[in-house]
């Protein structure tokens, strides 16, 4: 959409990732009277229809995009969705979300072995980051092992996706990338919604619910191009931990707009998150 190459702007998408992912949790928060397909449908299809248009209208050569470098990263991503979903129906949403939000680690243990990261004290603020989301999110206990394992293998494939994304922006562009990640995930969830079995109300329920829908679709679309563009000029490792972000403002968007309890335990998370990201990124510059 637009060519990004300052560290100024670097820095913007870095806050712009993880403020537009919260928000775009906040649409989907208020669209938890819809099944989550349609759902899904609307965070990918919204932001298809959309970015086609903006590429039409600026000319853009899509003869031009390879579509099979694309599969593994739309792939990658579906896993990490799907196992999600999975975990949480088998354990509590705290405690598979928590589990979720270990991409960090995946990202820090895999950039090792890569050789794009030295193997340092910076573990240590990973870690110190994971343990701040848990003290925000307040994980249960009671839990399935195939559950806590699906939700471990969401923060696995999450992080697989980050690094093909990463891969692939070195040989497509950043419309390119983003483009075919949308068609292809809206064409899998109209290929699944039209063999479900609950597909009567689907045209009602979409248009009572357009508001939410329409701000999943765009926060999507934003939190996307963000996360793209940043990865493109920083080291995963970096942005992975930059998203915990998200953690800490939508539990601000919980207390202020959804009336939810102000929790000590979740302020003290909050403060460690913020520090150990400001460390790690500090760390990482010198």
């Amino acid at each position: 959409m637009f060519e990004l190459e300052t560290r100024q702007q670097s820095i913007a998408l870095m806050v712009l990732c993880p403020i537009s992912l919260a928000l775009m949790g906040y649409a989907v928060k208020t669209s938890h009277h819809l099944p989550v397909a349609q759902v899904l449908l609307a965070r990918f299809g919204i932001s298809a229809l959309i970015y086609t248009v903006w590429l039409g209208i600026r000319g853009f050569e899509f003869r031009a995009i390879r579509p099979l470098k694309h599969v593994l990263r739309t792939a990658l991503g579906f896993c990490s969705v799907a196992c999600l979903f999975g975990s949480i129906s088998k354990i509590p949403l705290s405690t598979a979300l928590c589990l979720s939000y270990t991409v960090p680690i995946f990202s820090y243990v895999i950039s090792v072995c890569l050789g794009q990261v030295k193997a340092d004290f910076r573990f240590l603020y990973v870690a110190g980051a994971v343990v701040a989301i848990a003290m925000i999110v307040q994980p249960s206990a009671d839990i399935s092992p195939f559950g806590a394992l699906l939700g471990l293998a969401s923060a696995f494939f999450g992080a697989m996706a980050l690094f093909e994304i990463k891969r692939i922006s070195h040989s497509e562009g950043t419309d390119a990338i983003l483009v075919m990640y949308f068609v292809y995930a809206t064409l899998a969830l109209l290929l699944f919604s039209l063999f479900s079995n609950d597909t009567s109300g689907l045209g009602d329920s979409l248009a009572a619910s357009a508001p939410q829908l329409l701000g999943v679709g765009l926060f999507g679309l934003l939190y996307q191009f963000s996360l793209v563009g940043a990865l493109k000029h920083v080291p995963v490792a970096t942005v992975s931990l930059a998203l915990l972000a998200a953690i800490a403002i939508g539990y601000g968007i919980d207390i202020m707009a959804l009336g939810a309890q102000v929790s000590l335990w979740a302020l003290l998370g909050t403060v460690l998150l913020a520090a150990c990201i400001g460390a790690y990124s500090r760390a990482s510059r010198t």
